[in-house]
């Protein structure tokens, strides 16, 4: 017999989540310092009081009366098992009505679709086994909850359904070598890990999440933020999550050392006397740089954060990155920053580093940038929701979209003033 509990210890919690395999970080407690504005509960699912499931639910108010309850990637349990997906259901119906929540939505790491990379299927690490995650998916659409749909869009759904996963290990699990991960790439980018970023000065350096470091990767988000006029986080966003994860999460920068681009200019005027006239204005651009920004400039930011399970498959989440294109932009700091970030997850023993959302139509800047690193695009089925209070959710499924849409557009007013 199972049985839902609510509020379980956190040790008791950590020891399951650490345990499972893929566990995102999504479904740690270390989430609920990022997400201070709703109310965490650590739930648990027993039998004969021995821990076979858990799940951070989060709750809020959206607006006085309504509490809702979402659980972000989770939960944690075997899909396999209609009794345990039964007992969670029960559970959380039932701890709904008891703290006045009218509907909770989860978000469980089932496979439905994926796209392989167009390599030899040995040189890749593939755990996405479809078959399974339609019997998975079909067992919480038995249990009563309500499938959201398979929207294409990048924000259909507060997680995104559609994600990129660079392999970071062989078919037979053995960890790859960072020089046998590049030959997996694409080849138009492959130069930029050879004697590209030598020649141009450039190299990676991981960053300490001090006030500085915070504020300049704040800076060059910033400017990818201007140029595809989007919003994305402020500086004390960047903070909380450096405090949620602590060393889990790295930063990191891709700079140029200026006097280092120039030698090497130097060095090529005098081989190739011929390219005489392209070259000398560069060591001029180059040289105006060392008198605007200084001998070392930081070209591009990224930050990635470590799965904190340590059994299983382990998933490294890329989830920031911007780059400062008035300086060099023909360097393609990030690109060469993210292969160096690739090679700090494969010694830290990652499965995967995901890149993150796309959508699923495959026609955007997006996804024409991570498909450059020949990962795995994973389709996973989405949110599905338990409606409790069926009046209240009707009323909120009429107008939260509405609500959304002016929520976001005073996001934009604020962020362009």
């Amino acid at each position: 017999m199972y049985a839902f509990k609510e509020n379980i210890d956190i040790k008791d919690f950590t020891e399951f989540a650490n345990s499972f395999s893929g566990a995102p970080i999504q479904q740690t407690q270390s989430w609920t310092v990022l997400k201070n504005n709703w109310k965490p509960h650590f739930c648990g699912i027993y039998k004969a009081d021995v821990l076979c499931g858990v799940c951070l639910i989060l709750v809020r108010e959206l607006l006085p009366g309504f509490k809702y309850a979402y659980a972000s990637r989770g939960p944690l349990l075997d899909y396999g098992d209609k009794e345990v997906i039964k007992a969670f259901r029960d559970g959380a119906e039932k701890f709904c009505k008891a703290n006045g929540i009218y509907s909770i939505t989860i978000d469980p790491l089932i496979p439905v679709g994926k796209t392989l990379p167009e390599i030899p299927a040995e040189n890749f690490l593939d755990i996405f086994d479809l078959e399974k995650g339609k019997e998975h998916f079909q067992n919480f659409v038995d249990a009563g909850f309500v499938h959201g749909g398979f929207g294409k869009g990048l924000h259909d759904a507060v997680q995104p359904r559609f994600n990129a996963l660079i392999p970071l290990k062989k078919a037979d699990g053995t960890p790859l070598k960072f020089d046998e991960l590049k030959k997996n790439y694409k080849q138009k980018i492959r130069k930029y890990y050879a004697n590209f970023q030598s020649a141009r000065g450039l190299y990676y350096e991981r960053a300490k999440a001090t006030p500085e470091n915070i504020a300049e990767f704040k800076r060059i988000i910033s400017a990818t933020e201007k140029r595809q006029n989007i919003s994305l986080r402020g500086e004390d966003y960047f903070s909380l999550l450096s405090k949620a994860f602590g060393d889990g999460a790295f930063f990191g920068f891709e700079k140029t050392d200026v006097n280092k681009y120039i030698e090497n200019l130097e060095a090529r005027l005098k081989k190739e006397p011929e390219m005489a006239g392209k070259i000398t204005e560069q060591i001029a651009d180059a040289k105006k740089i060392i008198g605007e920004k200084g001998d070392t400039v930081n070209l591009a930011a990224l930050l990635t954060v470590y799965p904190q399970n340590t059994k299983g498959i382990r998933i490294a989440e890329y989830l920031y990155a911007g780059s400062d294109l008035t300086v060099f932009p023909s360097f393609c700091a990030t690109l060469c920053g993210l292969g160096s970030q690739s090679k700090e997850c494969i010694e830290n023993n990652c499965d995967y580093l995901d890149l993150g959302g796309l959508a699923g139509t495959f026609d955007d800047g997006l996804y024409e940038f991570k498909h450059q690193f020949n990962p795995i695009i994973v389709e996973y089925a989405g949110e599905f929701t338990l409606p409790v209070n069926k009046t209240k959710y009707k009323i909120m499924e009429k107008y939260m979209p509405t609500l959304k849409k002016t929520y976001k557009k005073i996001l934009k007013a604020v962020h362009k003033q």
